[in-house]
Order: structure tokens, then sequence, then C-alpha cells
């Protein structure tokens, strides 16, 4: 099964480009995950708050799902996704295999 749930924030506006069958809207979003060093749960040795490491997705959605988005949300709104995984594999102008990673969202919710 291939389905990833996300909250975050958006680290950016949302954009928006057309191609000859659809649109595209791609997002950027921000989550954060405790930071774990040897097994632990890593602390602020002066407030006792949990430390965290920010981790950033490319979210790519699809025809009227992105409308909403881009009309009412922008840089620090926070979201709820739920979608997929999506790899790609292409070859850059050297000849060099590159290789990348998204999210093809396929509900979104606005928190």
């Amino acid at each position: 099964m291939n389905k990833v749930h996300l909250i975050g924030h958006l680290s950016a506006d949302p954009t928006t480009r057309d191609t000859a069958s659809t649109k595209i809207t791609e997002l950027r979003l921000v989550t954060d995950r405790p930071r774990i060093r040897d097994g632990k749960v890593q602390k602020d040795p002066d407030t006792g708050y949990t430390l965290k490491d920010a981790e950033f997705h490319k979210v790519t959605v699809f025809n009227g799902l992105g409308v909403p988005v881009r009309e009412h949300k922008a840089k620090g709104d926070q979201l709820a996704i739920v979608g997929r995984i999506h790899y790609t594999k292409w070859t850059d102008a050297d000849g060099n295999d590159r290789y990348g990673c998204e999210i093809v969202a396929e509900e979104i919710e606005f928190l």
C-alpha cells in the first residue's frame, strides 16, 4: 500500500502551472519530527522541550483539487494531506541519472 499522511505548514505560497491537459499546483510542506540520537529523543537542556528537525516535502496537486489551495492558502498556513509517494528518474543535460520524490495529493484538509 502506498499511502502518506502529512500534517504541516506551507513553507512557501502555492504555485500553479498549466500543461496542455491539466493544471498542476505545487506545494512545499514542512513537517517536524523529534530529534533522535542513539535511540533517545533529544531534549533542550535549558527548557526540557523536545528538539525537532524539519522535513520539507514537495507536494503535487492535480486539476480541481488544487483550486481551493491556491486561492485560499499561503505561506505559513497549516494543511493535512493524504496522498501517495511518487518517484521519478530522468537524465540531466550531462547524461547523469537523476532521481526525485514527491507526494501526489489525493485529499487536502485546511486546518
